[in-house]
């Protein structure tokens, strides 16, 4: 993965104001998901990060936090110093690009370890898989309706 691709396209879909901030705004989210995924997961998840995220998450302190959606956003609100709903949507930026840009592993294959209510920001931008795309079209294009013409009723005398 192409570090300055990914915070090209933070940077841009977040608003920000250049390389370093959107830097500042990926570590500071996969800080905090470093907080609520489980270590097992991390250690799985470092490894395809780009370089510059790594050396981020290198010298930080894991601070247990729940994996809820509200604690993770407060979290995010007190290392980026961003008020609600900027939180939730520099989180759900960083985490679309992430699950767009990651091939392997990606935090939207660790949706399933964190509560209910932080999933659907989990998997914000996630590619769509083969058995999620229908086959051939929408329903309707696949059904089949005869072309029967009712035949008209006649009286016999």
């Amino acid at each position: 993965m192409d570090i300055d691709v990914l915070l090209a396209d933070v940077e841009r879909r977040a608003r920000l104001h250049g390389r370093r901030e959107s830097l500042r705004v990926v570590n500071g989210v996969v800080g905090v998901l470093s907080d609520v995924l489980p270590v097992r997961a991390l250690e799985l998840l470092t490894p395809h990060l780009p370089a510059e995220v790594r050396a981020g998450l290198a010298g930080r302190s894991r601070v247990e936090t729940a994996a809820t959606c509200r604690a993770f956003l407060e979290r995010v609100s007190t290392i980026l110093h961003a008020e609600s709903p900027d939180n939730a949507f520099l989180a759900r930026v960083v985490l679309e690009q992430l699950n767009g840009s990651l091939r392997v592993i990606s935090p939207a294959a660790f949706a399933h370890l964190v509560a209910a209510d932080l999933r659907p920001l989990m998997l914000a931008g996630r590619p769509a898989s083969g058995r999620d795309l229908p086959v051939g079209g929408p329903l309707t294009s696949r059904i089949r309706v005869p072309a029967v013409v009712p035949a008209q009723r006649r009286q016999l005398a």
